[in-house]
């Protein structure tokens, strides 16, 4: 098969208007993510952890369904179908009356946070053209980290009524203004709808694109993946070597990105500056962290096209380790018998410090880098169930870190668990330097191609053919 594709340059404004539409619904998912840390209520420390954590048990079971729904309906449609359960989700949350409607709540945020993260690179990946997939892909991340950063500074203002409202209103807006997007040409070819697709195409490219060029690579992507007039069975699409290394890059990185403690992080930030005694208010502190986070991941969509994924990896998983360290050691003197109060007023600055460099270099290479992959790697015919597993992985470690924080923090400390939160993105480093391909600059076809061959996972060797 030749992977290489037609020169003919496409407009790129309506792209971005889609991707930065569609990504609301990651902004979605920050709110459902940053609700938590600012809202109090009258409950008891163990109920709270399960309304925290709840949510991301709802990721991990919707993860199954939604991936065998957005192979059937297309990445639109199965966004469009998950806003009215996010939406009833929130509803519960808003006029909760006791603590079972917050943990039906929340587990319905959750099955709309699980189908957005999954699907929303899906539709990303497969609308955007490759000089710009990279930029766009890492809109995902940063709508999540704007979502969040939303939910922060609203805490401050508002009571957990008000709060939840306007986290609510979000997902309705982002139904209304999705619903006027395309379907992506992927799924139309697919769907045997071309007349559709040429539409689809010349709307995201520009009326003068030629769209038999991108049709005719579609094509042949599905032959070379075993989706087109002979189709491979899904266990046997599973077993190519292409998909194999796929789903394993996939697992691996949503396994180190969970086990970095980002979402511990995310979930229970307030109460982990309030324990590291900062010298500012621990709500002030955490809108600092949110708003690092925004500037980490614009940074990430600058760069990522020209750097490339790998990179930035690397030097996320580093400092993300380093920080962590830093704020695990502090954590323990501070509760050691020698922790004094000139202890904290020399030192109080190394929490903010810490968690500022961990969350900002999260943003810039392992929050977006592994969502956007997720929209890049896996070939059409195994892309809905393989994108399912790699997403309930994430949630259900979500769910799993989420829970037993505060349980493990009261056996060993917080301190010694950040330490084994940086142990954990020491091993995310090993992994990126043997397993991760480089993505940067190739077509979707491409990437099946290298993959097929085992090649792309030195950027050395990948530059060296470019």
């Amino acid at each position: 098969m030749d992977c290489a594709e037609g020169t003919q340059k496409p407009h790129y404004v309506k792209q971005y208007l889609a991707a930065v539409i569609a990504t609301l619904g990651a902004f979605s998912i920050g709110t459902v993510f940053g609700w938590s840390s600012p809202s109090e209520f009258d409950i008891d420390d163990d109920d709270f952890a399960w309304v925290v954590s709840i949510m991301g048990l709802g990721g991990a079971i919707i993860s199954i369904p939604a991936g065998l729904i957005v192979k059937k309906l297309g990445a639109r449609k199965t966004l469009l179908l998950f806003v009215p359960v996010t939406v009833a989700g929130w509803a519960l949350i808003i006029w909760f009356q006791n603590v079972g409607m917050l943990l039906v709540g929340r587990l319905l945020t959750g099955f709309g946070a699980g189908a957005f993260c999954m699907v929303v690179p899906i539709y990303i990946g497969e609308m955007a053209s490759k000089e710009i997939r990279g930029t766009v892909g890492s809109f995902f991340q940063q709508m999540i980290n704007l979502g969040i950063l939303y939910a922060y500074s609203l805490g401050v203002a508002l009571n957990v009524f008000q709060l939840s409202v306007m986290c609510g209103i979000v997902p309705v807006l982002y139904g209304v203004l999705f619903f006027f997007m395309p379907d992506t040409p992927t799924y139309l070819v697919l769907s045997d709808n071309e007349h559709k697709a040429v539409g689809s195409i010349k709307w995201l490219r520009g009326y003068h694109f030629d769209a038999t060029s991108e049709i005719d690579e579609i094509r042949s992507r599905q032959h070379l993946t075993g989706t087109g007039t002979e189709k491979r069975s899904l266990w046997a699409s599973f077993r190519q070597p292409a998909a194999v290394r796929a789903l394993g890059t996939m697992l691996g990185l949503m396994f180190f990105m969970q086990m970095s403690g980002v979402n511990v992080v995310l979930f229970y930030s307030e109460s982990i500056f309030e324990s590291a005694n900062v010298p500012i208010g621990a709500e002030v502190a955490t809108i600092i962290i949110g708003a690092m986070q925004v500037l980490g991941t614009l940074l990430s969509s600058l760069i990522v096209d020209r750097v490339g994924r790998r990179p930035l990896l690397l030097v996320s998983g580093g400092a993300m380790m380093v920080s962590a360290l830093l704020l695990g050691i502090y954590l323990l003197l501070l509760t050691g018998e020698k922790a004094t109060e000139e202890l904290v007023a020399t030192y109080g600055w190394i929490p903010i410090a810490a968690l500022c460099l961990y969350m900002t270099l999260f943003s810039v290479g392992f929050g977006p880098v592994t969502w956007l992959m997720l929209g890049e790697l896996f070939s059409p015919d195994v892309k809905g169930l393989a994108s399912a597993l790699a997403n309930m992985t994430s949630f259900a470690l979500s769910f799993a870190l989420s829970r037993l924080f505060p349980l493990v923090r009261d056996v060993i400390g917080s301190g010694p668990t950040f330490i084994i939160f940086a142990g954990f993105c020491l091993l995310a480093v090993v992994f990126v330097v043997l397993v991760v391909p480089e993505t940067k600059g190739r077509s979707l076809s491409e990437i099946q191609c290298m993959l097929a061959t085992g090649g792309g996972r030195f950027v050395l060797r990948f530059n060296k053919k470019r």
